[in-house]
Order: structure tokens, then C-alpha cells, then sequence
């Protein structure tokens, strides 16, 4: 039997038929929330509350004096426009015995939405419309993405087809000379930016202004110091937002002055036909607990998080890697884009069944004391950086060769056995192209398995994030039988897995990993590969996994050795549908290749 990883797997056939029994009885919810309720209600199916806010805190009064009944808030279907994250505190969470559900109703589909609804198009020369926005002309809203019936646009473009070619740059990296003429009369110094193509990664830069073939730029675009992300002679670019791009149908241009929206349509096409949605909120949903009261016991099932919103921070945007962030390499702080959905000091929660998407930055993340967590069965896609997050630090003020020497301040903040599992992982890093899948990092036990991971510009699951062989926090990770396929389309130097770092008992394992593409836009010699064991990586068991079809080696050494790791049963370059998979053990997957 061969391993086949689809969209809809045994597994997620189970949750459905369990999700279905468990609320498909409609007392068994103690409240109900719906697009059409009213918060003065009691929160009945038939009188049900308007918003997660009220129904937050009907729970937390029934938590006052339950004792082992689950408390489970059905969500009906529509969507709810959120004007601020949710927030959950220790307060809204479950006890030791008691979990706390919020639960898509049975065949409906709620959509907790941090965006806004465009319209009132007006037809301008040429297939040209605009809308006006004074929130955008006052200074209070702006957004770098939009979308129209669930399809991410393309912010007007230069060229539309094929890249610049960087001919030279100042020593401030703050001038870039191209060898081709460059149109570009009028840049937006607030809003029209330069992309230059690093090799795993990308940098962002607004343009303050430009001539026949040169612009200069508010910030340096690149991790300054480092060749491979700095711009550079040979680098590819392109140009970004300004309204004498906008010329292709789908493009469009927003002009912070003036508030006007500008849409290239097609031929008879009228967009007050369509959805036209911009996010607001730069975070949906937060999860907070502390060190000494977690939130515990929590789940969100069958629910839909969508169009979150990312700012081009002030300092741009140069990436470093699975998109963290700084300005010169070994000097000055580093970062990392914000989460749509983000814990902190939470145990036993969880998310089953749910799907988020149009994610500006990146998707879910697992942060410090989070431990026992599961992401079930859900769906990631049209993410603008990574998917998935285990471990990270947002702000880093030490030198960047030491993100995590000591680890977490406190060892207890590491992240400790959390589950990745039976989620489909596709077409994150839409507008930052150095994101991965999913990200695990200083983290304890992780168990990432059964994920398809697919249809993406860069690295497929990242794991370690060290450049040396150290002792830290990140021990004992498990990726298993997961398929990763049709991933690094953009950049180079990364893998369907990739690893840095110091990882004594982290298992790979059964691992399915075909279609690792070499792009065109890759800068210099750097490789793709089935696996990448990168810099310091040491102390894994390799066991049962396929990989073939990879633009380079299926497995790629650097700065490791292969003695570092013990090899099992593997198959390197060979089609699953030419030899069966070595052992039983990869057959567990319990799935068929497609």
C-alpha cells in the first residue's frame, strides 16, 4: 500500500462523523450565537446572543458553579465582523475537568471576519473604477491587500511580466541602479515600495523617488551585512503600488491623500457585482493566559478566521528567514510578523476542523507556555507569511547570531508537547516569500504529523532555528508522515524539510516529499532539496521517508555531517509507484499517493 495524502483524509473523515455526533443534538448547547441576535438575549437557539463577547461572559458565570459538564456555545453560520480581536483570558477558559467548546452549528458555516466590505464602484475611462474611503484620507485605516470574492489582488506592478535586474547599490544600500529602464514617474514615498528577491528571503522598501533607471529608498532593503540578504549586483526586483502600474485586470492602487481605490476590471466587468473585502484588524483572535493561571481547556471547532491585515513596519520589511525580520545583520534588533491567531500560556486548547485564510501576515502560533495544544484538521491557505508557528520570540534585543542563546528567559516559557496534525498547509508566504509552512522552534516534543504541506515559494516545515550545535530548548520534535510536495517555486536554499540547529530525539519519519522545485529568481549557487540539514543540525533518526523529485540531492549536508544522525530504511529518488515503502512503518500513514 502507498502512502496518498488528499485534502480529506481518514482521519478528518473521523473528526467530521465525532464533530457530527457531539452537536448534533441541539440542547446539548447551553448558548447559542448568531449574525441576527441580540446581546440582550439569553443566549437560547431561539433568542440567541450577537457576538463571542456576550457569550464569553454567559460562560464565565456558568463556570462559577459547574462541575463536570463541558460547557459548548454553538456558533450559527454568517459572518461576524469583528471591530476588535477576541480576546480569551483565564477566565473564559475550562477547568481540569470541564472544557470550554465554541462550535460551528451543525452544516453552517461561521466566519469571523477582520474585514470590510468595499463598495459604491464608479466607472472611470478604460475599465478603470474608483471607490472612496475617508478613513484612509483621515489617516485612520490603510491596508496593503485586497480581495474580491475570496481572491487575493495584485497591488499594481512593475514589470508585470519577468523581474529588474539590480546593475549596482549605494554603499547605504539605500540607491539601486537596474540595467533596465524603469517607468515610474510619480513613486508614492508613503506607499510604493521595491522587492528585491533575496536568496531565501525577500526584502521590502518604500521608494522615495526615482529616475530613468534608479530609486532610492526610505530603508536599506536587506539584512545589511549579510550577501545573501542584501541587495545586490545580479539580484532580481520588482516594483510595487503605484497608480501608473495599475494596467493588467485585478491590479489596483490606494492613494492615501486623496482615500480613492483604484480598479483595473475586465472587459464587462461591473465590481459592484462583487465582494470586494480589505482587512482592518491586524490580529483575530488572542489567547492569553500567564505562567502561574494558563488558559486550559479550550477549543474553537468548525469555525473560519479570515482577512487579517500587515503593515510595512517602519523600518521595512528585510527578511532574514521563515520570516523574521531586522535591518544589519549582527547589530541591531530582530522581529517577527504578527499572528492572526496567537497563544500564549495555554494548555490542552485547541483548534479542530477550522480554516484560516487571507491572513496578510502569518497564520496560528503557539508561543511561550503553551503546552499540550493540538491544531487539528484544519485548513491554512492564502497566508501571506507562515502558515503555522511553534516557538518564536517577537522582539529580540540581542545581536542576531543569539535570538535564543538562553534560550526562553524562563525555561518554562518553552513550548512543550503540542500537536500539529491532519491539516492541509497551502499557499502561505503570498506576500512575503521567505515563509514556511509550518515553523517549529526552541520548542519541546512538537509532534507535527499527517499534514499535507503544499504549493508554496519556499520551505515546506522548518524545524530548529540555531546556526550552531548548542544546547537549547528545541528537543525531541517529531515530523511524521506528512506529505510535502510542489514547494520552493520562488526561492532557494531551503527544502520540503528544513533544520538548523541542535535537536537531540527529533524523529523524521515516513515522510513523503516529491516536487522540490529550483526557481528561476534564486540568486547564486544555493540548493533545494528533499531534506536540507542546515548549519548545526544533529541528533535526529531519519526513518521510513520518501523523497524524489528534487531539483538537487534528496538530502543536502551543510556544516553537519551525516554521522550526526541515524539513517533507517530511507528511499532517495526513487517514484513510490517504482518500489513499495521500505517498512511498515511508513504504511501507517494509512493513505494512498495520489
Amino acid at each position: 500500500m502507498m502512502i496518498k495524502l488528499t485534502k480529506v483524509s481518514l482521519v478528518l473523515f473521523c473528526l467530521a462523523i465525532w464533530f457530527c455526533s457531539l452537536t448534533a443534538q441541539e440542547n446539548k448547547a447551553d448558548f447559542y450565537i448568531a449574525p441576527n441576535g441580540n446581546d440582550l438575549n439569553p443566549g437560547t437557539i431561539e433568542q440567541p446572543f450577537a457576538t463571542f463577547e456576550r457569550a464569553q461572559i454567559a460562560v464565565q458565570e456558568t463556570l462559577k458553579s459547574a462541575k463536570h459538564k463541558d460547557i459548548i456555545v454553538l456558533v450559527r453560520g454568517g459572518v461576524y465582523n469583528l471591530e476588535k480581536p477576541l480576546i480569551f483570558k483565564p477566565e473564559d477558559s475550562g477547568t481540569e475537568n470541564i472544557s470550554v467548546i465554541y462550535s460551528a452549528y451543525p452544516d453552517e458555516k461561521p466566519i469571523l471576519s477582520g474585514g470590510r466590505q468595499l463598495t459604491g464602484w464608479l466607472k472611470q475611462k478604460n475599465n478603470l473604477w474608483t471607490t472612496n474611503l475617508p478613513e484612509v484620507k483621515s489617516g485612520q485605516w490603510w491596508f496593503r491587500q485586497l480581495f474580491v470574492d475570496g481572491q487575493r489582488l495584485a497591488r499594481g506592478r512593475y514589470p508585470n511580466k519577468g523581474l529588474l535586474t539590480i546593475k549596482s547599490v549605494s554603499d547605504d544600500v539605500k540607491k539601486i541602479t537596474f540595467e533596465e529602464r524603469i517607468s515610474l514617474k510619480n513613486p508614492d514615498s508613503q506607499t510604493s515600495e521595491v522587492v528585491v528577491i533575496q536568496n531565501w528571503s525577500i526584502s521590502r522598501a518604500l521608494i522615495l523617488s526615482s529616475d530613468e533607471n534608479s530609486i532610492n529608498t526610505k530603508t536599506a532593503p536587506g539584512w545589511v551585512g549579510h550577501q545573501w540578504t542584501t541587495a545586490q549586483s545580479g539580484k532580481q526586483a520588482f516594483l510595487e503600488h503605484a497608480l501608473e502600474f495599475v494596467d493588467q485586470p485585478g491590479e489596483w492602487y490606494l492613494e492615501r491623500n486623496s482615500g480613492t481605490l483604484y480598479y483595473q476590471a475586465e472587459i464587462d466587468e461591473n465590481p459592484n457585482d462583487r465582494e470586494f473585502i480589505a482587512p482592518v484588524l491586524e490580529q483575530l483572535l488572542r489567547v492569553e493566559g500567564t505562567l502561574k493561571n494558563p488558559v486550559r481547556n479550550l477549543c474553537f471547532r468548525g469555525l473560519e478566521f479570515g482577512y487579517a491585515s500587515w503593515q510595512l513596519p517602519e523600518i521595512g520589511y528585510s527578511g532574514i528567514q521563515a520570516c523574521f525580520y531586522g535591518t544589519k545583520y549582527e547589530k541591531e534588533p530582530t522581529f517577527a510578523v504578527p499572528l492572526a491567531i496567537q497563544l500564549t500560556y495555554s494548555a490542552q486548547c485547541g483548534f479542530e476542523s477550522c480554516k484560516i485564510a487571507h491572513v496578510d501576515a502569518s497564520g496560528l502560533g503557539l508561543g511561550a507556555g503553551c503546552k499540550n495544544n493540538k491544531i487539528v484538521g484544519c485548513e491554512f491557505y492564502d497566508i501571506g507569511a507562515n502558515g503555522i508557528m511553534v516557538g518564536w520570540r517577537a522582539k529580540e534585543e540581542r545581536p542576531p547570531h543569539r535570538w535564543f542563546r538562553d534560550d526562553w528567559e524562563n525555561p518554562q516559557d518553552a513550548p512543550v508537547e503540542n500537536e500539529i496534525s491532519n491539516c492541509l498547509v497551502h499557499k502561505c508566504g503570498a506576500q512575503n516569500w521567505g515563509a514556511v509552512g509550518i515553523f517549529d522552534a526552541f520548542s519541546k516534543r512538537t509532534r507535527i504529523a499527517h499534514n499535507l504541506v503544499t504549493d508554496l515559494p519556499y520551505s515546506g516545515i522548518s524545524i530548529g532555528f540555531r546556526w550552531d550545535t548548542d544546547p537549547t530548548s528545541q528537543i525531541g520534535c517529531v515530523v511524521e508522515f506528512n506529505h510535502i510536495h510542489n514547494v520552493m517555486k520562488n526561492l532557494a536554499d531551503g527544502g520540503g524539510i528544513y533544520t538548523l540547529g541542535f535537536q537531540p530525539g527529533t524523529i523524521l519519519r515516513g515522510n513523503l516529499i516529491h516536487n522540490v522545485h529550483r526557481s528561476s529568481f534564486a540568486h547564486g549557487g544555493a540548493h533545494n532539496n528533499g531534506v536540507f540539514l542546515d548549519q548545526g543540525s544533529k541528533g535526529f533518526l531519519l526513518e521510513d521517508n520518501v523523497i524524489y523529485n528534487t531539483s538537487e540531492e534528496p538530502i543536502r549536508f551543510n556544516q553537519c555531517e551525516e554521522s550526526w544522525h541515524v539513517w533507517i530504511n530511507n528511499s532517495f529518488g526513487i517514484k513510490p509507484d517504482e518500489a513499495e515503502f521500505p517498512t511498515d512503518t511508513a504504511k501507517k500513514a494509512g493513505l494512498q499517493h495520489p
